[in-house]
């Protein structure tokens, strides 16, 4: 998958079906327990993670610094490999303990992406959740 963000100014950056650090090294990670975009389900909630920083000349570098910016309304865009575009509209930001998995999980009646980066700078001990709504 592709992610765009245009408020952002992060385009076409990819997607990695991985938690793990290579993922998050190279791109943005998806994490393979949470839904796809073409999931076959009622309601499914793509579940994204990305550095805040990163690492210098890796795709990871500052790819979710301006995560903090979005605001209600802005696109999310995800891509897949056949070009088929799934549209996203931010509807709410919160900021969530590292520890609280429940963020992943599906909300009933609701297909959505919800995109994590670390909070606040330069600590990092919280997760700042942007979450957007199919439309």
């Amino acid at each position: 998958m592709g992610l765009t963000i245009e408020a952002m100014g992060v385009y076409d950056v990819p997607v990695f079906d991985s938690d793990g650090r290579w993922a998050l090294a190279n791109g943005v990670a998806h994490n393979p327990q949470t839904s796809l975009p073409w999931s076959p389900t009622a309601q499914r909630n793509v579940y994204l993670a990305g550095h805040r920083m990163g690492f210098r000349e890796t795709w990871s570098r500052m790819i979710f610094y301006n995560l903090p910016k979005l605001d209600t309304g802005d696109e999310v865009l995800l891509k897949d490999r056949a070009g088929r575009s799934y549209r996203y509209r931010v509807s709410e930001v919160f900021i969530a303990d590292p520890k609280d998995v429940w963020v992943m999980g599906q909300v009933r009646g609701r297909d959505m992406v919800t995109l994590q980066t670390c909070t606040p700078y330069p600590t990092f001990e919280k997760r700042l959740i942007v979450r957007a709504d199919r439309v």
